[in-house]
């Protein structure tokens, strides 16, 4: 509708954001919710774009909160922890820069339990997130928030991630939909860290399949973008999450962050998979955390896993 201009994005963007503040306070699903000013000057921003004649691109004018796990430029970032209650990212993570270019509009963030850990929807920063059909009940999680806005129409269409569950129990206890992507299909980080990080999946979620498929045709990488991170000394290791999301240049996350020149690797005969030797020496750069952690054994297997590919 917003690309045939029968209807205007800052009509739309209203329309939601009119939602937001009718529902949002019986659930608490939607949290660092942007100035609605500058919402609606964004969206008064792609209307003109559409007027000159721009192609709008598969999410163009569409209004989406993000996870509150992933990074958001300009945008909150809290984690669900008061570590980082006050934190405001200078960059995108890599999938939230696909949906900025695909024409969305990043309006807050859904909220999440601490660190995303836990089928439950609560922290320390914003409370609890009730369940769209019945307050009483859970929300699920980790996309607890995602998944409890979605059922209230609060949102077009919404992110999540996945460890082990994370985007489907929240997706069946609000009767939506939910899509777990294979492993590299929706380019992770970046993050201080692989080794667990790679053990978990951003994916799309929706009210419909065809609501899945359209967030999932954004955020899918059509070029592998999965970083070979140097090993960090034991010493930066120790630095932790919190030293390496809010670092400034020089820090603990400069040495594992992706500089332009030749730290990102793309494979031109299969561009949308990750080399596979890549990935798991990536993984294998923190072997001296890995065997401290679980044993020689884990290492080893490790390596021989790596030495067959």
């Amino acid at each position: 509708m917003i690309a045939a201009r029968e209807v205007s994005v800052v009509e739309a963007v209203t329309a939601f954001l009119d939602r937001i503040q009718q529902a949002n306070g019986a659930v608490g699903a939607i949290v660092s919710l942007r100035e609605r000013d500058d919402v609606l000057a964004e969206a008064a921003t792609l209307d003109g774009r559409l007027a000159d004649g721009e192609t709008p691109g598969p999410l163009f004018g569409l209004p989406i909160a993000v996870k509150d796990l992933a990074l958001t430029k300009g945008v909150r970032t809290t984690f669900g922890s008061r570590i980082f209650a006050d934190f405001v990212p200078d960059r995108d993570e890599f999938f939230v820069e696909r949906m900025r270019k695909a024409g969305a509009i990043i309006i807050g963030k859904t909220n999440v339990p601490e660190f995303g850990f836990g089928s439950q929807s609560y922290n320390a920063v914003f409370g609890t997130t009730r369940n769209a059909h019945d307050p009483r009940l859970t929300a699920g999680g980790s996309s607890g928030g995602a998944a409890s806005a979605l059922a209230l129409h609060m949102l077009p269409i919404a992110d999540g991630s996945d460890f082990c569950g994370s985007l489907r129990n929240p997706a069946g206890w609000h009767h939506i939909f939910s899509l777990r992507p294979s492993p590299g299909r929706v380019a992770a980080g970046p993050a201080p860290e692989l080794f667990l990080s790679q053990m978990g999946v951003v994916g799309p979620m929706g009210r419909s399949v065809s609501d899945v498929a359209l967030l999932m045709s954004a955020m899918a990488t059509i070029r592998a973008r999965r970083c070979r991170w140097p090993a960090t000394s034991p010493g930066r290791r120790k630095a932790g999450l919190a030293a390496a999301y809010g670092a400034s240049p020089g820090s603990a996350i400069s040495a594992a962050t992706c500089p332009p020149s030749k730290a990102c690797s793309t494979s031109a005969k299969r561009p949308w998979r990750v080399p596979a030797k890549a990935r798991f020496a990536s993984s294998l750069s923190l072997s001296t955390s890995t065997t401290r952690r679980y044993g020689a054994a884990s290492s080893r297997c490790a390596t021989r896993r790596a030495a067959r590919l």
